[in-house]
């Protein structure tokens, strides 16, 4: 407590025993070992501990200073309650002999790392699968425990624990993600202060902050109105550890505030072109052919319900991921103007992504494209397979276009007719250079690693607060802080010596160190 009142301060076992020998008369022994000391000292400890639990208790009853289930209990009159623990998923991708079946419920995981103590993280299948005749199957996965260590690395996932005759290999091609540990006090304290203090007035600024803090894995917001037009809500968002959100975490704040109109178009049911693009079962399968590009075509004038901001999503696989060559190019045309859709309504970024099959993954994953259409011209989605790369081979499954706002019927937690745009916070990228003077007997690799840490956690500490941006002189400090540092010179960021502003919606992103 900040502030103790005045019957509960100074209340120690002596001060309350000196207090009631003092109400006694003069002229009765009151020394120490006396039958009036001796009498009155154990109910002096009692008076003392009654007033310790008084304090105790004062201390529970306030959400700035109370804990555990009691900060839970005061929560819950407001509404709100502790972001439980959620369980990663992702995929595995199962190698073996053609036929082989693996049931729903295979468990497989990561090897121990005894170097650095961390335990296996296991995972169950969420559905059975055959292998193809490639001998390859893709299976959905989820952590067996809840918690942000389920979020591993790609390729980790190494060990089948089940033993699935015919099956040799297991591995996950993407990262497994959405993971997130049970909310810390200072999370709910956080989101509890923020509700009380910025009361719910009908879908106002601050219900926007609250709805998103909700959703497990959500570590910050920001929130802008009409930044995209009247009746428009932009909300960015980190995830729990002060950096970009995935677009895993994105999704779920959108449906969890307003879930998006969504249209899926199968690839093989489009238009094909050029050489080396053919159906393939139920995808497009795209080959390198010298003489012409393969080309996949969808007019969208007449699939779009309404002009807006809208995202295609590219449902694709490749047959490896090793090549850096360009080898995909995603697009949106405007026929009527002659020119590539922008990503934006006023904007000047154009509609159009490349990626090389590094960018890819041997198992279905998406790649995003936005685009505006103002509800009138003629526009068209390309699927491009580029000449660059001469050697993999590309399946495209499906298309599913996204309105960026929401559908406007009242579904979720937003007000009807608000259009409500969740995205990640765009990312400003810190890259550091200096020299380290490190001091004698410390090791100049390890020091090195520390202080790379210590500038993320400073970057990290930033995002989303009042004052976020990056400053050369608290880089220089969090340097300075770390043990086995005497000293830097030629400090650069981002290849400067002054601040690097970062914007409302933006968060600091450290990338490269360079450390001499």
């Amino acid at each position: 407590m900040a502030i103790l009142p005045a019957y509960l301060k100074d209340q120690t076992e002596e001060t309350i025993r000196q207090r009631m020998l003092d109400s006694l008369p003069s002229d009765l022994d009151k020394s120490e070992g006396s039958f009036l000391w001796d009498a009155l000292a154990p109910a002096s400890i009692e008076l003392a501990q009654a007033a310790i639990w008084a304090q105790e208790v004062l201390r529970r009853g306030f959400a700035s200073t109370t804990f555990g289930s009691y900060l839970d209990l005061r929560c819950e009159e407001h509404g709100l309650t502790r972001r439980p623990a959620v369980k990663a998923r992702g995929q595995v991708k199962f190698t073996g002999t053609a036929g082989a079946s693996v049931p729903a419920g295979t468990r497989v995981a990561t090897p121990a790392d005894r170097v650095t103590g961390a335990s296996s993280v296991e995972f169950l299948t969420k559905a059975s699968a055959v292998l193809d005749g490639a001998g390859t199957a893709t299976v959905y996965i989820e952590a067996v425990e809840a918690g942000a260590s389920g979020n591993v690395s790609s390729r980790a996932i190494s060990l089948l624990m089940t033993p699935v005759s015919g099956v040799t290999t297991v591995t996950n091609l993407t990262v497994t993600e959405g993971g997130a540990d049970t909310e810390s006090d200072e999370s709910l304290r956080s989101r509890y202060l923020q509700k009380v203090r910025s009361p719910s007035a009908g879908g106002n600024k601050a219900d926007y902050i609250n709805w998103a803090l909700e959703v497990a894995g959500v570590g910050g917001v920001s929130v802008v109105p009409v930044r995209d037009g009247p009746g428009t809500v932009s909300v960015s968002i980190i995830n729990t550890d002060g950096e970009l959100a995935s677009q895993s975490l994105v999704d779920q704040v959108q449906n969890y505030i307003a879930p998006p109109l969504k249209i899926t178009a199968e690839a093989e049911e489009q238009s094909l072109g050029g050489q080396g693009a053919s159906i393939d079962g139920d995808s497009v399968k795209m080959v390198y052919d010298a003489s012409e590009s393969g080309v996949i075509y969808q007019t969208l004038t007449n699939v779009l319900p309404k002009p807006g901001l809208w995202t295609v999503r590219v449902r694709l696989k490749a047959d490896n991921t090793q090549q850096t060559s360009n080898v995909l190019q995603v697009s949106v045309y405007n026929a009527t103007t002659s020119e590539w859709a922008k990503t934006s309504q006023n904007g000047s970024q154009n509609a159009l992504y490349v990626f090389g099959a590094n960018q890819l993954s041997e198992i279905y994953t998406e790649v995003v494209l936005p685009f505006y259409w103002n509800g009138s011209d003629n526009i068209q989605l390309r699927v491009l397979r580029l000449l660059d790369d001469t050697s993999t081979t590309l399946w495209i499954d499906r298309f599913e276009y996204r309105s960026a706002f929401s559908k406007d019927t009242g579904e979720g937690k937003a007000p009807i007719g608000a259009k409500v745009q969740v995205e990640s916070a765009a990312p400003v990228w810190i890259h550091v250079t200096a020299g380290l003077v490190v001091a004698e007997g410390y090791d100049a690799a390890s020091v090195k690693t520390e202080v790379r840490q210590n500038i993320a956690h400073y970057i990290r500490s930033l995002a989303f607060t009042e004052d976020n941006d990056v400053r050369n002189v608290r880089i220089g400090q969090a340097i300075l802080d770390t043990t086995g540092v005497q000293d830097y010179t030629g400090l650069l960021v981002n290849g400067g010596t002054g601040n690097v502003v970062v914007g409302l919606q933006e968060v600091a992103v450290l990338g490269t160190v360079t450390l001499t």
